[in-house]
């Protein structure tokens, strides 16, 4: 009999944790083909392997894990610093918990005369995502070397990065702006590419800052964070090493990128140092979101939701 109660009694003791485990047996988690699916590669390979496992999804557009997390399928996302604070602004139930990727955007070209961004005058260019932050942040730094963006340049938009890419490497188009990896993969294609404008160079040189801007954020409903802080605590430390892994073995990265997301491992390999991928818990660097967010509300307000996120924006996990 004492050895049925003391059965019974582990059991008990037990059930919390089967309880808990069953509840997060689903941490939703959305990707992109890009930047934001880099930084998760790692964990994208042992899905499975931790305390609270994942279940991945991998989107080609932001406006895609908009929909999800708004739908309520998506715990955590990757997305641009300034569709979070859209979304935020437009009383979603999100919050930002970390900032993955500073900058990511470059133009190229097989135009040799192009080699600063007054040269750009007179020209087609073109854009995957109207305004998107890539567009966004060309038409300000358009500005900020006197040109008008709406009459000195054509600016032509796509729907994608993919897109862009595909048309820029058949030789269709000669002058376009792409984010990385897609840069490289386009280099790769098309010998007779180069970079021949960089975003985030010119970025620091106007504002006068000394880091780029935080392009790529991770973002978690408030509801998760809230109800599994300790789910949430596990993804952001393995999200960091997962970045830490995929900068130190840019040979293995490209190998799970063609994996899991459609990327060339030559892209990814030849291309991992224009990424600018770099871990850091956003309530550390609210100061450098705010600075890059208030930019943005002075250039292009509808571009952050109209105003700058309150405190509550911030998660502190």
């Amino acid at each position: 009999m004492k050895k049925v109660f003391v059965l019974l009694f582990l059991i008990l003791l037990s059930i919390p944790q089967f309880i808990r485990a069953d509840s997060i047996t689903k941490i939703r988690v959305t990707a992109l083909s890009g930047n934001v699916g880099l930084a998760m590669l790692r964990i994208m390979q042992e899905p499975t392997s931790h305390d609270f496992p994942y279940r991945f999804e991998v989107l080609k557009t932001p406006d895609l894990a908009v929909g999800k997390l708004i739908a309520g399928e998506a715990d955590i996302a990757g997305l641009p610093t300034n569709t979070a604070a859209v979304m935020y602004n437009k009383g979603a139930d999100i919050q930002v918990a970390a900032i993955i990727g500073w900058g990511v955007m470059y133009i190229v070209s097989n135009d040799p005369l192009i080699k600063k961004w007054s040269d750009l005058k007179g020209k087609e260019i073109y854009v995957p995502g109207k305004g998107a932050i890539s567009d966004i942040l060309l038409r300000y730094l358009m500005s900020k070397n006197n040109l008008n963006p709406d009459l000195d340049v054509k600016i032509m938009y796509l729907a994608s990065a993919v897109e862009a890419a595909q048309l820029v490497a058949s030789g269709k188009v000669t002058l376009a702006a792409l984010p990385e990896p897609w840069v490289t993969e386009v280099l790769e294609k098309n010998s007779k590419l180069k970079v021949v404008l960089d975003y985030q160079k010119e970025w620091k040189r106007v504002e006068k800052q000394g880091f780029f801007y935080p392009q790529t954020c991770i973002v978690v409903r408030k509801e998760f964070a809230r109800e599994h802080p300790e789910a949430l605590r596990q993804f952001l430390n393995e999200l960091e090493k997962s970045i830490k892994w995929v900068k130190h073995n840019p040979k293995a990265g490209g190998l799970l990128a063609e994996k899991y997301i459609q990327i060339s491992a030559k892209a990814v390999e030849k291309g991992l140092g224009r990424t600018n991928l770099r871990y850091r818990a956003a309530f550390k660097v609210q100061a450098e979101i705010v600075s890059f967010l208030q930019r943005l509300v002075e250039f292009a307000p509808e571009s952050v939701g109209g105003k700058l996120p309150d405190e509550n924006f911030y998660a502190k996990p």
